[in-house]
């Protein structure tokens, strides 16, 4: 049986472990996003398979998946996309509970080696302490609501607030967050808590649920990614967007 190796170009994040409604003691569910580890757009068609249960999933336009009846305890599980498969990575997982897992895929890259990382719950206090100190640093580049400013505009959902800086969802080929950058539209990437949302409605975050909201303009500021990437579980600066590599900014929304 090939054996883990924590090489390469992909990065599966375990979040967190969270109580499933209606399970049995003795299956497992395992739920999750891909995303492209370049800008953060969700990956439809990567294909998450549990070789043990002989079951599998293929992600879909944005980029979720849900596979259930999985059997507890340590588990291999596969991630591949394009014909091009990966090693195994190595969970456990427990009744009557969920393993949530991220994806970070570089599409374009020829090996697929992984890189596995698990990040056991986000640590909400610290993330939100780091939001006033950057608003603090990037006042003039970005846009801050704290949560008194959010009670303060009283949006009914969150594309209410973001159509205060200018972004709204517009529908293409795929529906997506846009703005105008430089007289040219370009796609807005999303985080929660710190991940990319891998979802185009991102009015399912309940928006009493939002504790702060950063809305950064354009080009990242210098000295923006090492702050929002200080360790595991916090902020990453996802980049993405057109024209241009992070031209269009970033949204990231911290929830309670």
């Amino acid at each position: 049986m090939p054996r883990p190796r924590p090489c390469g170009l992909l990065a599966v994040l375990a979040l967190w472990t969270v109580p499933a409604a209606a399970q049995t003691p003795s299956v497992a569910t395992l739920r999750g996003t891909a995303s492209s580890s370049f800008n953060g757009h969700p990956l439809a068609g990567v294909m998450i398979s549990v070789p043990a249960a002989r079951k599998f999933v293929v992600t879909d336009s944005s980029g979720s998946f849900w596979l259930g009846g999985l059997p507890t305890g340590v588990q291999l599980i596969r991630v591949s996309f394009d014909g091009r498969e990966t090693d195994y990575f190595q969970f456990e997982l427990r009744g009557q509970h969920v393993k949530q897992i991220a994806v970070l895929l570089d599409v374009e890259a020829i090996d697929l080696d992984p890189v596995v990382v698990e990040v056991r719950q986000v640590n909400g206090q610290r993330d939100l302490a780091g939001f006033y100190e950057r608003r603090d640093w990037y006042r003039g580049f970005a846009r801050f609501f704290t949560r008194e400013e959010i009670d303060q505009v009283r949006p009914t959902r969150i594309s209410s607030l973001l159509t205060l800086e200018g972004i709204a969802t517009r529908c293409f080929e795929l529906c997506m967050p846009t703005r105008f950058s430089r007289g040219a539209l370009c796609a807005v990437p999303i985080n929660v808590n710190g991940m990319p949302w891998g979802e185009d409605n991102y009015d399912r975050i309940d928006v009493s649920r939002v504790a702060a909201v950063e809305v950064y303009r354009g080009e990242p500021p210098y000295g923006l990614s090492p702050a929002l990437a200080v360790s595991a579980g916090s902020s990453i600066w996802m980049g993405g967007g057109f024209p241009t590599h992070g031209a269009c900014g970033l949204v990231m929304i911290w929830t309670r």
